[in-house]
């Protein structure tokens, strides 16, 4: 107020200044300055000071959201690497386990192949002894028919019973006594003496 007092006084001296208006234009423009920055502090101020907060309030709960979210992605990515060790650990259990169960699988078999190959040599075995039995037996057989028409022949009258027996048997043990014996040098020429 006190510019205002000196302008008019200013005017009222009769002195024109040209830079400064008219008294009447200068009461005008105060009037009209004042009347603008009254509407514009009730109207556009608060107006513009809501907008402001809106934004403000705006930004922040987009800032508030985007936190929110990133704390999201955090405990996803979290829980994703809990799942990706727990899956490489039960994918280690399962190939440690396979890997137990092919041993052990291996380890079956080679018993049952060794239990088999050793059940079908016992069995070729018995099987040669049996031959071997047999083989002896009809060759006692033979032998004893032979060597009773031999003596026959070379004593020139038959014998009885009894003592075409005791030749045959004394005949027979003495070929077995001969044959075994026979049997063990060849064993022994094949290394294979002590395998029975």
């Amino acid at each position: 107020m006190n510019v205002v007092a000196a302008l008019v006084l200013a005017q009222d001296s009769g002195s024109t200044n040209p830079i400064l208006p008219a008294t009447n234009e200068l009461i005008v423009g105060i009037v009209a300055f004042v009347v603008l920055f009254v509407i514009l502090w009730r109207v556009a101020l608060p107006r513009a000071n809501q907008t402001l907060e809106e934004r403000t309030r705006n930004i922040e709960g987009k800032l508030e959201q985007a936190e929110r979210e990133r704390q999201q992605a955090e405990e996803l990515l979290r829980q994703y690497r809990e799942r990706l060790s727990s899956a490489e650990r039960e994918a280690q259990r399962i190939i440690d386990e396979a890997r137990a169960n092919s041993e052990r699988l291996r380890r079956d078999l080679m018993a049952k192949a060794e239990q088999e190959a050793d059940r079908v040599i016992n069995q070729g075995r018995e099987a040669i002894r049996g031959e071997r039995d047999r083989a002896v037996r009809e060759l006692r057989t033979e032998v004893g028919s032979l060597a009773v028409e031999l003596a026959t022949r070379v004593i020139g009258d038959s014998l009885d019973r009894d003592r075409q027996l005791r030749l045959i048997d004394q005949y027979i043990e003495q070929l077995g006594d001969h044959a075994q014996a026979g049997a063990m040098t060849a064993r022994r020429q094949d290394g294979s003496g002590a395998a029975e």
